[in-house]
């Protein structure tokens, strides 16, 4: 059965109990946020808050999701023909991570627990970082948390330093070093 999409308020309170956890996290650690404080800074009352979410930490992990899901579909193989669609999607990627900065800069800050950093190094190995034929199946599983470490240790430095470098370039990097490491 297809889930019925949520309505404009659904999304509307959604979102406004998200800002209210992300302006708490500048602030605080996690473990020191209450529902309480996330639905008084959101203006909502706590049921509402709990019709869609156990605690912060879940609310937390929405906030990741929501992030991730954004993160572009590689093609399984990349070459010459479909590297500047892969280089394309990657730079707009990084364009939506700068629009989006504030919710990184909190999301990598210790505030949040780290805990965005290790789920994208692990989305990253489970089906976006493409790793040689040749290799066996432990190199291939070292070599992926090897590019997905790296990568995620440039955006993090990327969004930490305000962006001193344009999306396309990080995107042109990250790729070439991939490739790099890969062979």
């Amino acid at each position: 059965m297809k889930e019925k999409q949520e309505n404009r308020r659904t999304r509307m309170t959604k979102q406004l109990l998200k800002d209210a956890l992300l302006e708490l996290l500048e602030q605080d650690d996690l473990g020191n946020i209450t529902v309480t404080a996330i639905c008084e800074t959101a203006d909502v009352h706590r049921s509402t808050f709990y019709k869609y979410y156990t605690d912060p930490g879940d609310l937390l992990k929405s906030i990741e999701q929501d992030l991730l899901d954004r993160i572009p579909v590689p093609p399984r193989f990349v070459n010459e023909r479909n590297r500047e669609q892969l280089l394309a999607a990657t730079t707009a990627y990084f364009d939506d991570v700068k629009k989006h900065r504030k919710y990184y800069q909190i999301l990598f800050s210790e505030h949040a627990g780290n805990t965005f950093a290790s789920k994208l190094i692990e989305h990253l190995c489970d089906g976006y970082v493409p790793v040689s034929e040749n290799s066996d199946e432990t190199s291939a599983r070292f070599i992926k948390l090897y590019i997905a470490n790296g990568t995620v240790g440039m955006l993090r430095e990327w969004v930490n330093e305000d962006f001193p470098i344009s999306s396309q370039r990080i995107a042109e990097m990250m790729y070439s070093l991939s490739n790099k490491i890969n062979k």
